[in-house]
């Protein structure tokens, strides 16, 4: 896993690097575990508890009522309350010192706001590790487990709109969070960015905790017909406690796969051939755009292709991403269009069924694939603005079963952007976003038209269960030279001029104390990635 800050820098200019942007300690700390001297991840978590505690200042404890699990069980409704703000708090919990004074502060400054939720860590006794830090509200990802957690706070007027019974026990808290989650709006819901509560476990537990229960199973379920929403809850299969929704689809609208080739036969036809045999969505029309091939051979792979649902369209200038397939855009006739690699290949069959099922989820403009490497390891898993100063691809080069952190690998859920070797998005929120930036011919144009599909007002979702192999720059070859260098950083910075305001405030579904150096979203000692400062 490389720091995507120092990848081209030596020792001595590491070094200093790091001196520099983060003091001594932190400095210090990376050259005893560069030269083998083992640092307990447990003693830099509880260093990094003192150093980042905010000032909460006090809390107004008349205004609170916390409400605990044993309190709750057995019933089938909420006990009235008074006080404005209502904590639940699960068994085997502990709220942090400063739980109250955060709620209250949050409560007071954001007025609107009705669900509040925070981070929290494992403890034993007075010993705490293992934070989670959650992203921002993302209600998809509240249908893959419970990741808001067993401590919330609700304002009691929220509480008032619960009319329907049901039992205060087991699986309560998931079942109650999702309940609310239909009840509010996305700018209702406030996550406090600090671990402000802690689940009890056992000395010596490793793992990262997420409840087991079967039972979660049915409150996904549940909340599904209570929507009116049509899909079909499944295990994640090796990853015990998450789930997955395979959304139905009423009809199978006509996608439009657009793959720009210039020559790279053997490729192409390998992606094609896992369009044609390995995927199941039928209703295609896949617009090979060609772009100045030269080699016979590719001419006469063309016109070998029978298949009435390829057609290939000419584009004639020089090679731009960006202008080649707002050039195929216009050509195609599908209510949504697939953005894809020529160096992809399908590997689960019903990957462009997903992804079409969660391009026309309501608010929803375009989804995104997971993306292997030959070796299996995650050449893409979303995509995290900011990282490297702005953007990489989450989850790069771990394999699904890492636990570095939570196993997001496998969980369906909102993200800033995705990538466009495998892009499915609707016609309109295309059109809405004006299509690509075509001054960015190589570099982040599919950021920048995420990130503009989101200003129009939809939203991207990565898809885990889609899954496809990306032989990842063997089409165009690497930026290897000065020109492509040269032209690689001017579109750098103009992504950077373009959305600077959108990457400083960080990104929704990334926690504040992650680090920006990796992408495998582990805790950051050294700095707040809304604003560096020193330790």
């Amino acid at each position: 896993m490389n720091d995507f800050d120092t990848v081209n820098m030596n020792k001595l200019q590491k070094a200093k690097y790091y001196l520099k942007e983060y003091g001594f300690a932190y400095t210090f700390d990376r050259a005893l575990k560069k030269i083998g001297i083992p640092i307990s991840a447990d003693l830099e978590y509880a260093g990094w508890l003192h150093r980042r505690r905010p000032d909460f200042g006090t809390g107004d404890r008349a205004k609170v009522r916390i409400l605990p699990e044993e309190e709750l069980a057995g019933k089938e409704r909420l006990p009235e309350s008074r006080e404005e703000l209502t904590i639940f708090q699960g068994t085997d919990t502990v709220l942090d010192e400063s739980y109250i004074a955060a709620l209250c502060k949050e409560a007071r400054e954001h007025e609107d706001v009705l669900l509040f939720y925070t981070d929290s860590d494992l403890c034993y006794k007075k010993k705490r590790w293992k934070p989670y830090f959650r992203p921002d509200y993302s209600p998809e990802l509240l249908l893959t487990f419970p990741y808001i957690g067993e401590v919330f706070a609700v304002r009691t007027k929220l509480l008032k709109k619960l009319t329907e019974p049901f039992p205060l026990a087991g699986n309560f808290w998931y079942e109650l969070t999702l309940r609310l989650s239909a009840l509010v709006k996305e700018n209702e819901v406030r996550h406090i960015s600090f671990p402000l509560w802690s689940k009890k476990k056992e000395k010596g537990f490793s793992g990262f905790y997420r409840p087991l229960d079967p039972k979660l199973c049915r409150c996904i379920e549940n909340q599904l017909k209570r929507q009116g929403w049509n899909g079909q809850v499944l295990p994640v299969d090796g990853a015990a406690g998450f789930y997955r929704v395979k959304w139905a689809l009423e009809k199978e609208p006509l996608v439009s796969v657009l793959i720009p080739n210039k020559d790279h036969i053997e490729e192409l036809s390998t992606c094609i051939d896992s369009l044609l045999s390995v995927n199941t969505y039928k209703n295609l029309e896949i617009l090979i755009i060609e772009n100045n091939s030269t080699e016979a051979e590719t001419f006469a792979y063309y016109e070998s292709l029978k298949d009435e649902r390829i057609r290939v369209v000419r584009y004639e200038g020089g090679f731009n991403y960006s202008a080649i397939n707002d050039f195929g855009a216009k050509e195609a006739k599908g209510e949504l269009i697939l953005l894809l690699n020529n160096d992809t290949k399908v590997i689960e069959p019903d990957s462009i069924h997903t992804l079409v099922g969660a391009a026309l989820r309501p608010g929803f403009g375009a989804s995104g694939a997971m993306l292997y490497y030959p070796d299996d390891t995650i050449q893409h898993g979303g995509v995290v603005i900011k990282i490297g100063g702005f953007a990489a691809n989450a989850l790069w080069s771990l394999t699904d079963r890492d636990e570095a952190y939570f196993p997001y690998s496998v969980t369906k859920r909102e993200m800033t952007a995705c990538t466009a070797a495998c892009l499915m998005i609707r016609r309109e929120a295309f059109d809405a976003a004006g299509g690509f930036n075509e001054k960015l011919a190589v570099a982040l144009n599919d950021v920048d038209l995420c990130l503009r599909i989101r200003k129009a007002g939809f939203k991207i979702m990565f898809c885990p269960e889609a899954k496809l192999y990306h032989y990842e720059s063997k089409s165009r070859g690497m930026e290897d030279d000065p020109e492509k260098q040269e032209r690689f950083n001017r579109e750098i910075a103009l992504f950077q001029e373009t959305w600077q305001e959108t990457v400083d405030a960080g990104d929704p579904y990334y926690n504040v104390n992650q680090t920006l150096h990796y992408a495998n979203y582990s805790i950051e000692l050294a700095e707040d990635n809304r604003g560096r400062y020193k330790c």
